[in-house]
């Protein structure tokens, strides 16, 4: 309720300020010196944008690039090695304030809205009215506010959408489409240390599955049991078992069941977990921000995706031999609506002995 009374204000005083301010759109700099990024969501979101990040960055080597990313999710965009600076963003007014304070100085000739929640967006007219460009859709009720609001082509793949809006705002026009993650050599020293001495070892990392509220992905406990159960009498590689806190409980029955596999699960950081997809010998997961984490290092990766993750809007881009997709279909041969319960062990397996016995 709070939330939506703060934005119903915030939408009201902004409408006031665009017929005394409006965002006019004015001939862009030849050599930008600083462009703004707000790429402000989750993890695989921010993934996402990091092929967007690339494209400005490739078109102008020499301009500054500042992300704004989500005070609790920086990690991706810190290891975006086309990002000169990332600042933390909050929905507080009071780090809004400071953030506005702090860009103003650097006065930023283009601030391109990426993946952001709507409470962003009036930082980026604040920032440049005159060269504030953003999707329609992505930027929703406060789009009012860009001063070059982009039309994202519908159905293409969500690396894509970010693209469009790079390039609309000067990005190169043939920058890949691939994700980007670098982890860090400190950190893959770390992980040496920390996971001695299985770590030299051949091993797969599996995802137990994603967020609470997106449990229809996830494939059941039970199937992953009896999938490793399948591997381990065939190939000499170990099974880490990775996730978050909603996942503890899923990754505790796999544990019971299989006393050879490491439980990591809740006690990762983001960059540990990165080091140890990077390497691995094959990721296996559903579709969670890791799933993109192993797309954009380029870890080969085994993707189970729900009928409704649809592989050409979330599924590797672009296609790599390194990435295989298993996309249920919607419907049984029956007619029954399909479930991750419906994907069989023996397809999963199947595609791992393929992958890892290559």
């Amino acid at each position: 309720m709070w939330r939506k009374l703060t934005k119903s204000i915030e939408h009201f005083a902004f409408r006031g300020l665009v017929s005394l301010r409006p965002p006019q759109p004015q001939p862009l700099a030849k050599v930008p010196r600083c462009i703004v990024v707000l790429s402000c969501t989750g993890i695989g979101d921010a993934l996402f944008d990091s092929a967007a990040i690339r494209c400005l960055k490739q078109a102008h080597p020499n301009a500054r690039l500042v992300i704004l990313a989500h005070h609790r999710r920086m990690a991706v965009a810190q290891h975006n090695p086309y990002a000169d600076g990332v600042l933390p963003y909050s929905k507080s007014p009071l780090t809004r304030w400071r953030l506005l304070r702090r860009l103003k100085l650097e006065h930023p000739d283009v601030v391109v809205a990426l993946r952001v929640n709507e409470d962003a967006v009036s930082l980026g007219y604040l920032l440049n009215r005159h060269a504030f460009f953003g999707s329609l859709r992505r930027c929703g009720a406060f789009s009012f506010l860009l001063s070059h609001p982009v039309d994202v082509a519908g159905g293409c793949h969500a690396v894509e959408e970010t693209l469009q809006v790079a390039r609309a705002a000067g990005g190169a026009t043939d920058a890949p489409q691939a994700m980007v993650y670098r982890v860090h050599a400190r950190e893959k020293e770390h992980a040496t240390r920390r996971f001695s001495p299985w770590f030299q070892e051949p091993f797969i990392v599996w995802q137990a599955g994603g967020g609470r509220s997106l449990k229809h992905r996830d494939w059941p406990p039970a199937k992953i049991i009896e999938a490793i159960n399948i591997l381990r009498k065939k190939i000499p590689h170990r099974i880490v078992i990775t996730g978050g806190g909603d996942n503890e409980e899923a990754a505790r029955t796999i544990a019971a069941a299989c006393p050879d596999v490491i439980n990591l699960t809740n006690t990762t950081t983001l960059e540990e977990t990165a080091a140890l997809v990077e390497s691995a010998a094959l990721l296996v997961s559903t579709d969670t921000g890791v799933m993109h984490l192993g797309f954009a290092i380029g870890t080969p990766t085994l993707a189970l995706l729900h009928p409704r993750s649809k592989p050409q809007l979330y599924g590797p881009p672009p296609e790599d031999p390194k990435f295989e997709v298993i996309h249920l279909a919607s419907a049984n041969t029956d007619g029954t609506q399909t479930s991750m319960n419906d994907l069989s062990v023996e397809r999963v397996t199947n595609a791992i002995f393929r992958r890892v016995l290559a």
